[in-house]
């Protein structure tokens, strides 16, 4: 399904039209800006609250919604689209553009605009705000030319990254700072491209016995970015010897600047002083050193303070489990769970499914490690990096939830369990005590989920309970995150074997398999895939679920009823084209789970 496909199936359409160079053009003007924001969805006392937000700092109401995350930025973005009859990029969209050819056009330094076509002497740009465009013509007219601005509006998000992954080289830079020893400038340089690559979940610099290596992990799969040497001293013991060269260079700079004296073992903290000006105040990096047979690694993990909430209608789950998390989220209290491994797209469920209930209305308080979303109708309590990693952590997080809960919450979201403990304090502490509670946990399956909690003991070996967790248990969401098999070179999948593992799961009819090119293209980075998609499960507790769950029922009794399996979910994205059978094998075990 192409990106203009899947924006027509979430009813885009209903206030745009598509244009052949894929800009989405209003059907009709709003009458007003609040009109606008109505039309795509924002609640009236969210608007009344963005309105009296901007009066008290003299601002945009925009910027309001944005700051507080009412609503979605693809969503704000429409709306001003619709304000002004200016055409709208949407973020799949954008995804799909090729801006080399016009990198001679760079209009601005701090990339508040970009140009992302050019007809002769019209230049299309794309800005996030409409009264930019004057300061665009500007800057075109200082290009030589007489060039004439049409202007679409599109999300900071997609214009900072156009910017930086076409109009500033930062490879290219780290590699200048690498060559005249300036290490600083070439982690900055490094940091800023993993950022606006597309993707980047974590930075891993690993050394070997001469050379160290630079990874970004991107939608879950390691990709090599560069090799650096790397120089030793006497010592035989190549886990203790002092690195130096380039690469030990960049890793002594980033202990140094987590504050860490001695990595004996493995050390957890933040970079410091060394987030580059573009970056500061926008992202922090956690940092996880730990000492290898070839010396110290370190993998750095970059969140983004203003990170756009995900759209819950843009997740791609079917109308019956979307109409389910709806249901629980809205209820009064119980307990809601995601699971799945790291890097499964947890926090961001859970996010967007809160951004469907009135944050005005009701009091949403979470307790976090670390909090990924800044969203300001929410009271979001931090555990503190001291804390981190220590025995301190789980005494910080019962401080926190005991605080908590004298400042009338209605809606916790409990960041995620990892113990008994943590666990025993969300369900006896939180959700019995009429507060609906969300959180995460790391399991690879709904009904596994419900057998590991069944061995669970707090410290004092005491057992959670099932008559106590089945009481309050709304649902659990098992997930993962497949890849998107690259619209530019994605192949029919003519396997036999595929077809036979379709027509086995009742599927073959009518579907259209497809597999990745080995080789890959520019567009998917040579990878055969571009973007991730969801694959899911949902354990739904009605009475007969509840009394599976009370009476320890097996995993498969509780999968018998259940009726759904990521499996399942998988092979139905499969038949639709949108990954392959490969990649759903890659990540998740044939059968139930």
């Amino acid at each position: 399904m192409r990106s203009w496909q899947r924006l027509k199936f979430m009813g885009v359409e209903k206030c745009f039209s598509r244009r052949e160079d894929g800009l989405w053009v209003p059907r009709q003007q709003a009458k007003s800006l609040e009109d606008a924001l109505r039309a795509v969805g924002l609640r009236p006392q969210a608007l009344e609250q963005a309105i009296a937000a901007a009066k008290a700092i003299n601002g945009r109401v925009t910027d309001a919604i944005r700051e507080d995350k009412t609503l979605p930025d693809e969503r704000v973005a429409q709306a001003l689209a619709l304000a002004t009859n200016i055409p709208w990029l949407p973020t799949a969209a954008a995804d799909d553009l090729d801006l080399a050819s016009l990198r001679d056009l760079m209009l601005d330094e701090d990339g508040r605009f970009v140009p992302i076509h050019r007809d002769g002497e019209a230049v299309a740009v794309a800005l996030s705000y409409p009264n930019d465009k004057r300061d665009a013509a500007t800057a075109l007219m200082a290009k030589g030319e007489k060039f004439r601005v049409q202007p679409c509006i599109a999300t900071p998000r997609v214009i900072e990254t156009l910017h930086y992954r076409y109009f500033v080289n930062t490879a290219a830079r780290f590699d200048a700072c690498i060559d005249v020893g300036d290490y600083s400038g070439a982690l900055g340089a490094l940091l800023i491209h993993a950022c606006y690559l597309g993707g980047v979940e974590n930075l891993y610099l690993e050394p070997g016995v001469r050379v160290g290596h630079i990874r970004f992990g991107v939608e879950g799969v390691r990709r090599h970015f560069r090799a650096l040497p790397i120089e030793r001293g006497e010592d035989p013991d190549l886990s203790n010897g002092t690195m130096e060269g380039s690469f030990g260079r960049l890793i002594n700079l980033i202990v140094n600047d987590m504050r860490v004296r001695d990595v004996q073992i493995h050390a957890q903290g933040a970079l410091n002083e060394e987030i580059p000006e573009a970056l500061r105040g926008r992202y922090d990096f956690r940092v996880e050193v730990m000492r290898t047979v070839h010396g110290l690694k370190a993998v750095l993990r970059p969140y983004d303070r203003h990170a756009e909430a995900a759209d819950f209608a843009n997740l791609g789950l079917d109308p019956q489990t979307a109409e389910r998390l709806r249901d629980y989220v809205e209820a009064p209290y119980g307990l809601v769970m995601v699971v799945g491994p790291t890097g499964s797209g947890k926090n961001t469920t859970i996010a967007s499914l809160l951004f469907t209930t009135d944050a005005v209305s009701r009091s949403i308080q979470t307790v976090e490690n670390p909090a990924e979303l800044r969203v300001g109708t929410w009271a979001q309590h931090e555990i503190p990096r001291t804390a981190v990693g220590s025995e301190a952590e789980a005494q910080m997080q019962y401080e926190i939830v005991r605080g908590l809960l004298r400042s009338a919450p209605q809606v916790i979201y409990f960041g995620e369990v990892r113990d008994g403990d943590a666990l025993s304090l969300a369900i006896k502490r939180v959700a019995r005590t009429g507060h609906l509670t969300l959180t995460t946990f790391h399991d690879v399956s709904a009904a596994g989920t419900v057998a590991s909690i069944r061995e669970m003991r707090t410290i004092q070996g005491e057992r959670i309970g099932a008559d106590a967790f089945s009481s309050v248990l709304l649902g659990i969401l098992s997930q993962r995150l497949v890849r998107r098999i690259c619209r530019i070179c994605g192949q029919p999948d003519e396997r036999e074997e595929t077809r036979s593992v379709l027509y086995e799961a009742g599927l073959g009819a009518g579907s259209a398999p497809r597999r990745a090119l080995d080789a890959g293209c520019p567009h998917c980075f040579h990878t055969g895939y571009r973007g991730r998609i969801l694959v899911y499960e949902l354990l739904h507790v009605d009475e007969e679920m509840r009394d599976l769950i009370t009476h320890e029922a097996p995993v498969a009794k509780l999968y018998e009823k259940m009726g759904n399996s990521l499996w399942r979910c998988g092979l139905e994205r499969v038949a639709m084209g949108l990954t392959s059978i490969d990649e759903l094998r890659r990540v998740v075990r044939i059968g139930v789970a």
